[in-house]
Protein backbone atom coordinates (compact mmCIF):
# COMPACT_ATOMS: atom_id res chain seq x y z
CA UNK A 1 0.00 0.00 0.00
CA UNK A 2 1.26 3.54 -0.95
CA UNK A 3 2.38 5.42 1.98
CA UNK A 4 1.59 9.17 0.55
CA UNK A 5 2.75 10.59 3.44
CA UNK A 6 6.24 9.85 2.61
CA UNK A 7 5.57 10.76 -1.29
CA UNK A 8 4.70 14.19 0.23
CA UNK A 9 7.94 14.55 2.26
CA UNK A 10 9.81 13.55 -0.70
CA UNK A 11 7.51 16.43 -3.00
CA UNK A 12 8.73 18.19 -0.34
CA UNK A 13 12.62 18.19 -0.72
CA UNK A 14 12.00 18.74 -4.32
CA UNK A 15 11.19 22.11 -3.60
CA UNK A 16 12.84 22.90 -1.12
CA UNK A 17 16.08 21.91 -3.08
CA UNK A 18 14.97 24.53 -5.87
CA UNK A 19 14.78 21.66 -8.32
CA UNK A 20 12.01 23.42 -9.74
CA UNK A 21 10.89 27.52 -9.76
CA UNK A 22 7.97 29.46 -10.94
CA UNK A 23 7.17 29.50 -14.16
CA UNK A 24 9.65 26.71 -15.61
CA UNK A 25 9.34 25.10 -18.82
CA UNK A 26 10.64 21.28 -18.29
CA UNK A 27 11.24 18.62 -20.96
CA UNK A 28 11.16 15.07 -19.79
CA UNK A 29 13.79 12.57 -21.20
CA UNK A 30 10.65 10.32 -22.27
CA UNK A 31 11.63 6.29 -22.47
CA UNK A 32 7.77 5.52 -21.73
CA UNK A 33 9.29 3.21 -18.83
CA UNK A 34 8.28 3.31 -15.50
CA UNK A 35 10.68 6.13 -14.24
CA UNK A 36 10.16 8.10 -16.88
CA UNK A 37 6.41 7.84 -16.39
CA UNK A 38 6.40 8.38 -12.59
CA UNK A 39 8.38 11.68 -13.53
CA UNK A 40 5.82 13.19 -15.45
CA UNK A 41 3.03 12.28 -12.87
CA UNK A 42 4.91 14.12 -10.21
CA UNK A 43 5.70 17.40 -12.92
CA UNK A 44 2.00 17.13 -13.35
CA UNK A 45 1.15 17.25 -9.55
CA UNK A 46 3.36 20.38 -9.17
CA UNK A 47 2.81 21.92 -12.51
CA UNK A 48 -0.66 24.61 -11.17
CA UNK A 49 1.35 25.88 -8.31
CA UNK A 50 4.48 26.44 -10.24
CA UNK A 51 2.84 27.21 -13.64
CA UNK A 52 5.18 24.43 -15.38
CA UNK A 53 5.43 23.88 -18.71
CA UNK A 54 6.24 20.36 -19.24
CA UNK A 55 6.80 18.53 -22.63
CA UNK A 56 7.94 15.06 -23.70
CA UNK A 57 11.52 14.23 -25.77
CA UNK A 58 11.95 10.34 -26.88
CA UNK A 59 14.67 9.26 -27.78
CA UNK A 60 15.29 6.55 -30.14
CA UNK A 61 18.89 4.79 -30.03
CA UNK A 62 17.63 2.54 -32.74
CA UNK A 63 19.30 -0.72 -30.90
CA UNK A 64 16.12 -2.59 -30.84
CA UNK A 65 14.11 -3.70 -33.74
CA UNK A 66 10.82 -3.89 -32.15
CA UNK A 67 11.42 0.01 -31.50
CA UNK A 68 8.00 0.85 -33.15
CA UNK A 69 6.24 -0.46 -30.00
CA UNK A 70 7.54 2.12 -27.44
CA UNK A 71 6.70 4.40 -29.92
CA UNK A 72 3.24 3.72 -30.40
CA UNK A 73 2.91 3.85 -26.71
CA UNK A 74 4.54 7.22 -25.88
CA UNK A 75 2.96 8.86 -28.71
CA UNK A 76 -0.82 7.46 -27.28
CA UNK A 77 0.84 8.34 -23.81
CA UNK A 78 1.30 11.89 -25.10
CA UNK A 79 -2.12 12.21 -27.27
CA UNK A 80 -4.15 11.09 -24.06
CA UNK A 81 -2.05 13.24 -21.41
CA UNK A 82 -2.31 16.07 -24.06
CA UNK A 83 1.49 16.84 -23.47
CA UNK A 84 3.86 18.00 -25.98
CA UNK A 85 6.32 15.08 -27.36
CA UNK A 86 9.06 15.42 -29.81
CA UNK A 87 11.35 12.75 -31.33
CA UNK A 88 14.92 12.38 -31.56
CA UNK A 89 16.84 9.55 -33.14
CA UNK A 90 20.32 8.81 -32.70
CA UNK A 91 22.64 6.46 -34.21
CA UNK A 92 24.27 4.20 -31.45
CA UNK A 93 26.21 1.77 -33.38
CA UNK A 94 28.03 4.10 -35.82
CA UNK A 95 29.00 6.72 -33.18
CA UNK A 96 29.80 3.49 -30.49
CA UNK A 97 32.52 2.36 -33.46
CA UNK A 98 33.72 5.45 -34.48
CA UNK A 99 34.15 6.91 -30.93
CA UNK A 100 35.49 3.14 -29.90
CA UNK A 101 33.30 3.59 -26.80
CA UNK A 102 30.64 0.72 -25.45
CA UNK A 103 27.28 1.23 -26.42
CA UNK A 104 26.46 1.60 -22.90
CA UNK A 105 28.51 4.66 -22.65
CA UNK A 106 27.99 5.83 -26.46
CA UNK A 107 23.80 5.80 -25.80
CA UNK A 108 24.19 8.21 -23.19
CA UNK A 109 26.57 10.75 -24.62
CA UNK A 110 23.96 10.63 -27.58
CA UNK A 111 20.92 11.17 -25.77
CA UNK A 112 22.06 13.84 -23.30
CA UNK A 113 23.25 16.01 -26.63
CA UNK A 114 19.87 15.40 -28.15
CA UNK A 115 18.53 16.36 -24.73
CA UNK A 116 20.32 19.61 -24.70
CA UNK A 117 19.79 20.02 -28.38
CA UNK A 118 15.94 20.09 -28.23
CA UNK A 119 16.06 22.22 -24.90
CA UNK A 120 17.10 24.54 -26.70
CA UNK A 121 15.74 24.28 -30.07
CA UNK A 122 12.43 24.79 -28.32
CA UNK A 123 13.71 27.34 -25.53
CA UNK A 124 12.37 25.40 -22.15
CA UNK A 125 15.19 25.94 -19.29
CA UNK A 126 15.45 22.73 -17.76
CA UNK A 127 16.07 19.11 -18.79
CA UNK A 128 14.36 16.49 -16.33
CA UNK A 129 15.22 12.57 -16.23
CA UNK A 130 14.25 9.62 -14.69
CA UNK A 131 16.97 8.28 -12.60
CA UNK A 132 15.79 7.11 -9.11
CA UNK A 133 17.41 5.82 -5.67
CA UNK A 134 18.15 2.81 -7.20
CA UNK A 135 20.37 4.35 -9.93
CA UNK A 136 22.07 5.92 -7.59
CA UNK A 137 23.14 3.62 -5.37
CA UNK A 138 24.12 1.14 -8.95
CA UNK A 139 26.18 3.95 -10.00
CA UNK A 140 28.02 3.95 -6.63
CA UNK A 141 28.73 0.60 -6.57
CA UNK A 142 30.04 0.43 -10.17
CA UNK A 143 32.17 3.28 -9.69
CA UNK A 144 33.69 1.16 -6.81
CA UNK A 145 33.97 -1.67 -8.38
CA UNK A 146 35.55 0.52 -11.70
CA UNK A 147 38.00 2.48 -8.41
CA UNK A 148 36.84 6.08 -7.74
CA UNK A 149 38.05 8.60 -5.36
CA UNK A 150 35.95 9.92 -2.56
CA UNK A 151 34.28 12.82 -5.19
CA UNK A 152 32.93 9.34 -7.06
CA UNK A 153 31.23 8.60 -3.84
CA UNK A 154 28.90 11.59 -4.28
CA UNK A 155 27.15 9.57 -7.14
CA UNK A 156 24.60 10.69 -9.24
CA UNK A 157 23.45 14.91 -8.75
CA UNK A 158 20.04 16.45 -8.27
CA UNK A 159 21.01 18.89 -10.31
CA UNK A 160 23.66 19.71 -12.89
CA UNK A 161 23.54 23.33 -15.06
CA UNK A 162 19.89 22.77 -16.63
CA UNK A 163 19.54 19.30 -15.49
CA UNK A 164 17.43 18.23 -12.84
CA UNK A 165 16.32 14.53 -11.35
CA UNK A 166 13.59 15.41 -9.03
CA UNK A 167 12.70 11.70 -7.98
CA UNK A 168 16.04 10.61 -7.01
CA UNK A 169 15.37 9.68 -3.18
CA UNK A 170 12.31 7.57 -4.74
CA UNK A 171 12.94 3.72 -4.61
CA UNK A 172 12.40 1.81 -7.99
CA UNK A 173 9.99 -0.57 -5.35
CA UNK A 174 8.06 2.67 -4.39
CA UNK A 175 7.67 3.99 -8.24
CA UNK A 176 5.74 0.54 -9.43
CA UNK A 177 3.80 0.47 -6.21
CA UNK A 178 2.55 4.17 -7.28
CA UNK A 179 1.88 3.10 -11.05
CA UNK A 180 0.17 -0.22 -10.37
CA UNK A 181 -2.15 1.15 -8.15
CA UNK A 182 -3.08 4.08 -10.03
CA UNK A 183 -3.33 1.53 -12.84
CA UNK A 184 -0.97 3.59 -14.97
CA UNK A 185 0.83 1.86 -17.65
CA UNK A 186 4.60 1.47 -18.48
CA UNK A 187 6.89 -0.23 -20.97
CA UNK A 188 8.86 -2.64 -19.59
CA UNK A 189 12.81 -2.91 -21.31
CA UNK A 190 13.27 -6.84 -21.73
CA UNK A 191 16.90 -6.03 -22.22
CA UNK A 192 16.95 -4.55 -18.86
CA UNK A 193 17.20 -8.18 -17.68
CA UNK A 194 19.94 -9.23 -19.73
CA UNK A 195 22.98 -9.33 -17.66
CA UNK A 196 25.48 -8.26 -20.75
CA UNK A 197 26.31 -5.18 -19.22
CA UNK A 198 27.81 -4.17 -16.25
CA UNK A 199 25.55 -2.33 -14.85
CA UNK A 200 22.37 -4.71 -15.15
CA UNK A 201 24.35 -7.62 -13.75
CA UNK A 202 24.58 -5.31 -10.79
CA UNK A 203 21.32 -4.88 -10.80
CA UNK A 204 19.80 -7.76 -11.27
CA UNK A 205 22.73 -10.00 -9.45
CA UNK A 206 24.66 -7.96 -6.85
CA UNK A 207 21.20 -6.10 -5.86
CA UNK A 208 19.52 -9.37 -4.90
CA UNK A 209 22.50 -10.97 -3.07
CA UNK A 210 22.85 -7.93 -0.95
CA UNK A 211 19.30 -7.21 -0.01
CA UNK A 212 19.43 -11.38 1.05
CA UNK A 213 22.14 -9.86 3.51
CA UNK A 214 20.12 -6.48 4.24
CA UNK A 215 16.72 -5.46 2.81
CA UNK A 216 17.31 -1.52 3.57
CA UNK A 217 20.97 -1.73 1.87
CA UNK A 218 19.53 0.57 -0.45
CA UNK A 219 18.40 3.58 1.85
CA UNK A 220 22.13 2.72 3.80
CA UNK A 221 23.91 3.69 0.73
CA UNK A 222 22.20 6.46 -0.35
CA UNK A 223 22.55 7.77 3.26
CA UNK A 224 26.54 7.53 2.81
CA UNK A 225 25.81 9.59 -0.51
CA UNK A 226 23.92 12.06 1.00
CA UNK A 227 26.70 12.38 3.73
CA UNK A 228 29.32 12.68 1.08
CA UNK A 229 27.83 15.46 -0.92
CA UNK A 230 27.51 17.20 2.44
CA UNK A 231 30.50 16.89 3.14
CA UNK A 232 31.56 17.88 -0.25
CA UNK A 233 30.36 21.29 0.44
CA UNK A 234 31.76 22.19 4.10
CA UNK A 235 34.54 20.86 5.84
CA UNK A 236 32.23 19.69 8.73
CA UNK A 237 35.40 19.18 10.84
CA UNK A 238 33.12 19.30 13.48
CA UNK A 239 31.08 16.31 13.03
CA UNK A 240 34.56 14.01 12.28
CA UNK A 241 35.03 15.78 16.57
CA UNK A 242 31.62 14.08 17.42
CA UNK A 243 32.36 11.38 15.94
CA UNK A 244 35.65 10.48 17.92
CA UNK A 245 33.85 12.04 20.93
CA UNK A 246 31.06 9.05 20.86
CA UNK A 247 34.21 6.46 20.05
CA UNK A 248 36.49 8.24 22.90
CA UNK A 249 33.17 7.39 24.97
CA UNK A 250 32.20 4.09 23.93
CA UNK A 251 29.08 5.64 22.55
CA UNK A 252 27.64 3.48 19.49
CA UNK A 253 25.56 6.01 17.31
CA UNK A 254 24.17 5.27 13.24
CA UNK A 255 25.45 7.84 10.73
CA UNK A 256 21.76 9.45 10.31
CA UNK A 257 21.91 10.22 14.71
CA UNK A 258 25.50 11.74 14.48
CA UNK A 259 23.91 13.58 11.63
CA UNK A 260 21.02 14.56 13.59
CA UNK A 261 23.30 15.56 16.79
CA UNK A 262 25.36 18.00 14.34
CA UNK A 263 22.32 19.86 12.59
CA UNK A 264 21.05 20.41 16.16
CA UNK A 265 24.13 22.20 17.71
CA UNK A 266 26.28 23.07 14.62
CA UNK A 267 24.94 25.97 11.70
CA UNK A 268 25.52 25.80 8.25
CA UNK A 269 28.77 27.28 8.00
CA UNK A 270 30.50 24.30 10.83
CA UNK A 271 30.11 27.27 13.80
CA UNK A 272 28.77 26.30 17.08
CA UNK A 273 25.35 27.98 17.46
CA UNK A 274 25.16 30.27 20.53
CA UNK A 275 21.82 29.75 21.68
CA UNK A 276 22.68 28.74 25.51
CA UNK A 277 22.69 24.77 26.91
CA UNK A 278 21.27 21.99 25.03
CA UNK A 279 21.13 18.37 25.74
CA UNK A 280 20.68 15.19 23.59
CA UNK A 281 20.05 11.93 25.67
CA UNK A 282 22.59 9.19 23.80
CA UNK A 283 21.27 6.37 25.92
CA UNK A 284 22.98 4.08 28.22
CA UNK A 285 22.93 6.59 30.98
CA UNK A 286 24.81 9.16 28.92
CA UNK A 287 23.84 12.61 27.23
CA UNK A 288 25.69 14.93 25.29
CA UNK A 289 25.82 18.45 26.68
CA UNK A 290 26.41 22.06 25.22
CA UNK A 291 28.12 23.62 27.39
CA UNK A 292 28.47 27.06 25.42
CA UNK A 293 31.77 27.01 23.50
CA UNK A 294 32.09 23.24 23.32
CA UNK A 295 30.19 19.55 23.76
CA UNK A 296 30.83 17.40 26.73
CA UNK A 297 29.19 13.77 27.30
CA UNK A 298 27.60 13.33 30.58
CA UNK A 299 26.32 10.22 32.82
CA UNK A 300 23.16 10.63 34.17
CA UNK A 301 24.07 9.39 37.70
CA UNK A 302 27.32 11.49 38.14
CA UNK A 303 24.92 14.46 37.17
CA UNK A 304 21.70 13.58 39.52
CA UNK A 305 24.46 13.75 42.20
CA UNK A 306 25.93 17.02 42.25
CA UNK A 307 22.44 18.67 41.44
CA UNK A 308 20.79 19.75 44.69
CA UNK A 309 17.15 19.75 44.60
CA UNK A 310 14.86 22.15 46.21
CA UNK A 311 11.37 22.69 46.44
CA UNK A 312 10.19 25.74 45.11
CA UNK A 313 7.51 28.24 46.75
CA UNK A 314 5.83 30.82 45.08
CA UNK A 315 8.08 33.96 45.51
CA UNK A 316 10.85 32.72 47.47
CA UNK A 317 14.25 34.08 47.17
CA UNK A 318 16.90 31.05 46.00
CA UNK A 319 20.47 31.75 46.01
CA UNK A 320 22.69 29.55 43.80
CA UNK A 321 26.58 30.32 43.43
CA UNK A 322 26.63 34.28 42.52
CA UNK A 323 23.42 33.96 41.50
CA UNK A 324 19.88 34.77 43.08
Amino acid sequence: MINYKIIENKLRKIIENNLIEKDDKILIAFSGGPDSVFLYYILKYLQSDFNLEISLLYVNHNLREDVEKDLNFVKNFSKKNEVSLYIGSVDVKEYSKINKKSIELSARELRYEKLSEFCNKIKYTKIATGHNLDDNVETLIFRLLRGTSIKGLKSIPQKRNEIIRPILNFEKKEILLFLNENGQNYITDYTNEENDYTRNYIRNKLFQMFSEINPSFRKKVNELIIEVNKSEKSNCKNKEYIILLMEKNKISLSRQKIEQIYNSFYDKNDKLKKNGNKEIDLGDGKYLRKMYDRLEVIEKHLENKEIKKIKLKKNQSIECYTYK
